[in-house]
């Protein structure tokens, strides 16, 4: 997992001439919100930064990566550009967070050695990514 200085910026260029409109389907917009859902979708979608907010009082997720891809999440609508599908990666790891049973940001670990580190669900034993 990359430290905060290595995660990309917001400045990022995004392939705007590939928009696609969709809608969120039945996975409610803020089930992606909480600390133990950023850690697990961390390890998951490498190099996928995603952030929430409301402003003017609307909710709202963004994703991005190095590459151009984007996507940008209300409670129905999504805009997703570049060659990724960040919206459906992040629900597939949504699922798999589910199917966790959504730990708590209180079940994983890190282990640091000095060959890097590693994120953990429950037990060092279960690296993730």
């Amino acid at each position: 997992m990359p430290m905060r200085s290595e995660r990309p910026g917001p400045d990022l260029p995004v392939d705007s001439g590939t928009g696609r409109r969709g809608t969120t389907g039945e996975l409610p917009v803020d089930a992606m919100t909480g600390l133990g859902f950023a850690l697990y979708a961390g390890a998951k979608l490498p190099g996928v930064v995603m952030a929430d907010g409301a402003p003017e009082g609307r909710y709202q997720i963004w994703l991005h990566d190095r590459n151009g891809s984007a996507a940008t999440v209300t409670r129905k609508e999504v805009w997703q550009y570049g060659p990724r599908q960040l919206w459906e990666e992040a629900t597939a790891v949504h699922k798999a967070y589910v199917n966790e049973g959504s730990p708590d940001s209180g079940d994983f670990g890190l282990t640091v050695s000095p060959g890097g580190q590693r994120l953990w669900l429950r037990s060092p034993d279960a690296p993730l990514g």
